[in-house]
C-alpha cells in the first residue's frame, strides 16, 4: 500500500471514530450485565451475576473476559461509582474497546476488498459504508459486545477469501470463527456456514477443513470445557430468555417485520441492488465461475440470510444489534451487485455510479443517525440513570445487605445495588424462562409465579402504569408501593414512558389468598 492509499485509509478511520461522538455516553441495561459478571470475576467471585453464584448469563464470554482482564491489569474501579451521573470506569474501557474492534473491522473490510481483487477506490468505499450504517455506529460505543462480534466477522471473511482465493491456509480462519462465537451465539451458525465453505470451495479441501477446525478448537474446546465446569451447560442461558416460542406464527412475522424495517433503515440501496442481480442476472453472469469464489458469494448470502431466519423460527424480539454482524456481508453483496449492475449496464459510468451509492447511502445512514437514532440513546441513556440506577442506589444504601429484588431488567439495578436479584425473564435464573415465555411476564408478577424461583423481598415491575401491583378490586395485595421511577423509552421500537415500580412483597398475603381459594373451591365442592 502506497502513501495515498494509506493516507486515505487514514482519514477515512478519523472519520469513523468521529461519527461516533453522538454516542459518547450512550449505555444500555444491557452493558451493565457485562460489567457485573466482569466485576465479580475481577473480584473472586466467579462467573456470576449474583455474586458466588455462577450462571451462564452472559451472552458473550469474551466480552466479559476482555473488560475482567483490563480489569485486572489497569488502575480502574470495577464497582459502581456512587452516585447515578458519573460514568464507570468498566464504561470507558468497553467504549474503548468498542471502537478498537470498529475501526479494526473497517479497516479489514477495506482489507478484504483488495484481496477480492476490486480496487483502491471501491474497496475504501466499503468500509466507508461500515463506518457510515447506522446501527453499527451505533452500538460501536454502547458498550456492547456488537462491534467485537462484526470484527470477528469480518477477520473470518478476510480469512475465508484468502483460503478460498488464494490458496492460504485456514488457521486463520478457524481462530476468528472461535472468537465471533464467544462474541455472540448467533456466530455458531457463521462458524458453520463459514466451516462448510472451506469444505467445500478449497483446493486441498481436507487439510484446509481440518486446520479451519484445529484453530477454531483452540479457541472454543478451552471455554466449552470452563463452562461446563462452571455451569454444566454449554450455551448460555441467553437462548431462552430472549426467545418467545419456536415456530409460532406470530412470533416468526413480527420477527421477520422487525429484522426488514432494521434492514430497510441501514441497508436498503445495497439490499436493492442485490435483489437486481437476483432478478436479471443468471447463473452464468451473476456467480464468479472460480469455484473458490463462487463459494465464498454464497457463504456471504447464506450468513444474514439464515441468520434472520434462524431469529424468526425462535421467535426472538429483534434488536438491531442481533444484526450487525451480518452488516459486512450485506455491504460486500451490495458492492458486488453494483459492480455486476454497471458492467452490464453502462460499463464505463463504474466511477460515478460509485460515488452516487456512497453518498446516498452516507445520508440515508445520517439522516437517520441524526435524527432518530442519537436523540433515543441520549433520551434513553438518561431515563435509565434517573430510573434503574437511581433505583439501584437507593437499594444499596437503604436496604439491608441480604435484601433480594425480582427484576425484568437486571443490568444496571444489580450492579449498582450490589443486591442479590431474581431475573423475571430467566437469563441468570434460567428456571423462570420457560415460565415467563409460557404464561406471559404479567402473569409472573400478578400471580407470584416467580415464587418457583424463590420468595424475593422486593419487586421492580416494568410497566407504562405506575404502581400498578397495588391496586386491587377484591382481594388484598401482597405488593405494597413503595415509589416508581420514569424512563421515556426502552430503544428506538418502545419509545412509550415506562415506569419501574418498586414494590415490597408480602408473602403472608400471599398465602393467605392462596388458602381462601382452596378453602372457597372446596365449599363449592
Amino acid at each position: 500500500m502506497n502513501a495515498r492509499p494509506r493516507a486515505l485509509l487514514l482519514l477515512l478511520l478519523l472519520a469513523a471514530s468521529a461519527a461516533l461522538l453522538p454516542f459518547l455516553h450512550y449505555l444500555t441495561d444491557d452493558t451493565f450485565i457485562h460489567f457485573q459478571f466482569a466485576k465479580h470475576l475481577v473480584q473472586g467471585k466467579g462467573f456470576s451475576f449474583n455474586a458466588g453464584e455462577p450462571t451462564y448469563g452472559a451472552t458473550s464470554p469474551l466480552w466479559v473476559l476482555l473488560l475482567a482482564l483490563a480489569g485486572k491489569v489497569l488502575p480502574i474501579q470495577v464497582a459502581a461509582p456512587a452516585d447515578a451521573w458519573s460514568m464507570p470506569d468498566l464504561a470507558w474501557v468497553a467504549k474503548t474497546l468498542g471502537l478498537v474492534a470498529h475501526l479494526l473491522s473497517v479497516w479489514v473490510l477495506v482489507r478484504l476488498g483488495r484481496r477480492l481483487g476490486w480496487g483502491e477506490w471501491t474497496s475504501l468505499v466499503l468500509g466507508v459504508l461500515l463506518a457510515a450504517q447506522t446501527w453499527v455506529v451505533r452500538w460501536a460505543l454502547s458498550g456492547m459486545e456488537t462491534p467485537l462480534a462484526t470484527a470477528c466477522v469480518a477477520l473470518a471473511l478476510y480469512a475465508l477469501a484468502g483460503v478460498l482465493i488464494q490458496g492460504r491456509a485456514a488457521w486463520t480462519t478457524g481462530l476468528a470463527l472461535g472468537f465471533a462465537v464467544l462474541a455472540r451465539p448467533e456466530c455458531w451458525l457463521f462458524a458453520a456456514i463459514v466451516l462448510l465453505a472451506v469444505g467445500a470451495g478449497a483446493e486441498r479441501r481436507s487439510r484446509r477443513a481440518l486446520e479451519a477446525l484445529g484453530g477454531f478448537a483452540l479457541v472454543v474446546v478451552p471455554w466449552l470445557l470452563a463452562a461446563w465446569s462452571w455451569f454444566h451447560r454449554l450455551l448460555p442461558n441467553t437462548a431462552a430468555a430472549k426467545a418467545g416460542a419456536y415456530l409460532h406464527p406470530g412470533l416468526m412475522i413480527g420477527a421477520l417485520h422487525a429484522a426488514f424495517q432494521v434492514e430497510l433503515v441501514a441497508d436498503a440501496l445495497p439490499i436493492a441492488l442485490f435483489i437486481l442481480v437476483l432478478a436479471f442476472g443468471s447463473r452464468s453472469t451473476a456467480l464468479p465461475a472460480a469455484g473458490g469464489r463462487r463459494i465464498f458469494w454464497l457463504a456471504c448470502v447464506a450468513w444474514p440470510a439464515l441468520l434472520v431466519i434462524s431469529l424468526a423460527l425462535q421467535g426472538v424480539q429483534v434488536v438491531s444489534r442481533y444484526l450487525v454482524p451480518a452488516a459486512p456481508c450485506v455491504l460486500l453483496l451490495g458492492m458486488a451487485s453494483l459492480r455486476w449492475v454497471v458492467a452490464t449496464s453502462f460499463p464505463r459510468r463504474y466511477g460515478p455510479a460509485l460515488g452516487i451509492l456512497s453518498a446516498a447511502f452516507v445520508i440515508q445512514n445520517a439522516a437517520f443517525t441524526a435524527s432518530v437514532s442519537a436523540p433515543s440513546t441520549r433520551t434513553h441513556t438518561h431515563g435509565l440513570r434517573a430510573s434503574l440506577i437511581d433505583i439501584g442506589i437507593w437499594a444499596r444504601d437503604k436496604t439491608p445487605a441480604r435484601a433480594w429484588f425480582a427484576v425484568a431488567d437486571i443490568g444496571a439495578f444489580g450492579y449498582y445495588s450490589e443486591r442479590r436479584v431474581l431475573d423475571l425473564y430467566g437469563l441468570v435464573t434460567p428456571e423462570l424462562a420457560p415460565i415467563t415465555v409460557r404464561e406471559g411476564y404479567d402473569a409472573v408478577v400478578r400471580r407470584c409465579l416467580f415464587e418457583a424461583a424463590g420468595r424475593p423481598d422486593y419487586l421492580i415491575d416494568r410497566h407504562p402504569v405506575e404502581g400498578r401491583l397495588a391496586v386491587t378490586l377484591d382481594e388484598p395485595s401482597p405488593f405494597r408501593f413503595l415509589f416508581a421511577r420514569r424512563i421515556e423509552n426502552l430503544g428506538i421500537t418502545r419509545p412509550g414512558g415506562f415506569y419501574y415500580s418498586v414494590y415490597a412483597i408480602d408473602w403472608k398475603v400471599v398465602d393467605q389468598t392462596r388458602q381462601r381459594v382452596a378453602s372457597a373451591g372446596s365449599d363449592a365442592r
